[in-house]
């Protein structure tokens, strides 16, 4: 089997087997057993984290790191692979980040000149905050480490292009939680009771003001509500709601400044209104920043296997990612990998029932990897 079957073969193995986040037991399991298969000699570091060095000749060690979890999520697509495990799939691609650096640990395990080290880091929990990275860095995963580098699949993407970001690709990825407590009432009788749902109705609408009217249209900022729930009949005025949504931001200064104008809305709505709430802003994954001088190695190899035609230098993204705890220890960098292809029908973006990728674009996220943690040893 050669290097572009092996990955494609575990690729389905994992997308078949999806573990929730910090419940791959079987999906470590699985790794060490590949690891150990390839003479290296993997450590569980965490319950479900793994790290695995692969020596050669120098000090300088680059660290790679795959995500591993999945997500609770019932997967739709009518394939040979799909998940075995009812409610769970591998939907954000994670499948193929552990089978791409299993490549990864192949290749550089037939290597006999490897000028350096190489750590490979399967990071459980990027699908929960606060997150797999945290425990991995407290555990030592860094330790020792130099330079680390990432990829993230995307399957709304297209196959074969890279997307490459110099300074900042990822956001602030914070949520928030209220609570509101009015009165309840006969729904014939509102004058008699303090409506939650109406006033929190108001609430999701004055929320979408801050960013339209408060924030300079030059930076960055969303604020979304996810979930809201109250009410208990039709003809009941309800006397609680809850909501929670998420703030997506790149500055410190607009972060705080959003955090305190939530608090600021909900006075004036206790003052008003003559509710009591409860509220919570709780700060998510940092911003990912890369490092230049490492995405412009990305950027080469990148080039090198995939062409330059294919190389994209998109705008940053609103998504979160906990690799930016690893970028805030030591230099490094991430990119986006295209996965997608609109004539075999699939094209789904990722957290999507239908995502999935077409399987050609794995072994090139491999090589770009491998090559690029060469030009970091030789640096």
């Amino acid at each position: 089997m050669n290097t572009e079957e092996y990955i494609i073969s575990l690729r389905r193995y994992f997308h078949e087997y999806p573990e929730l986040s910090f419940k791959e037991y079987k999906t470590a399991d699985k790794i060490e057993e590949e690891l150990k298969k390839l003479g290296l000699k993997p450590e569980r570091i965490t319950e479900t984290g793994i790290i695995c060095n692969i020596k050669g000749n120098g000090n300088k060690t680059i660290a790679i790191r795959a995500d591993i979890d999945a997500l609770p999520i019932k997967e739709e697509n009518d394939i040979e692979y799909k998940s075995r495990n009812e409610g769970i799939m591998h939907a954000c691609g994670h499948d193929t980040h552990i089978a791409m650096l299993l490549g990864v640990a192949k290749m550089f395990s037939e290597e006999k000149n490897l000028k350096g080290n190489i750590r490979l880091i399967f990071q459980p929990a990027e699908e929960t905050p606060p997150g797999g990275a945290v425990d991995m860095i407290k555990n030592g995963c860094l330790d020792g480490v130099d330079y680390i580098i990432g990829q993230h699949i995307w399957g709304n993407k297209e196959m074969g292009k890279a997307f490459i970001y110099y300074h900042e690709m990822m956001a602030n990825a914070d949520r928030f939680e209220i609570k509101i407590d009015g009165k309840g009432g006969h729904g014939s009788a509102p004058q008699d009771a303090i409506d939650a749902i109406y006033i929190s109705a108001h609430l999701v609408e004055m929320l979408n003001t801050i960013v339209s009217r408060e924030i300079d249209p030059q930076e960055a900022a969303v604020i979304t509500v996810g979930t809201f729930n109250s009410g208990y009949r039709f003809n009941v005025i309800a006397s609680h709601s809850e909501m929670s949504g998420t703030v997506r931001t790149f500055s410190k200064e607009v972060q705080e400044k959003i955090e305190k104008r939530i608090r600021d809305i909900l006075n004036g709505l206790k003052e008003t209104y003559k509710i009591k709430y409860e509220y919570e802003f709780l700060k998510g994954y940092p911003v990912l920043i890369n490092n230049e001088e490492v995405s412009k190695i990305i950027e080469k190899n990148a080039i090198e296997v995939l062409g330059k035609d294919n190389i994209v230098y998109p705008k940053p993204d609103m998504g979160g990612e906990d690799f930016a705890y690893y970028l805030e220890k030591i230099p490094g960098a991430y990119y986006f990998l295209g996965g997608g292809n609109r004539e075999k029908n699939m094209f789904s973006p990722n957290h999507s029932p239908t995502m999935n990728v077409d399987e050609k674009s794995l072994y090139k996220g491999s090589l770009i990897l491998k090559k690029s943690a060469e030009d970091l040893l030789n640096k």
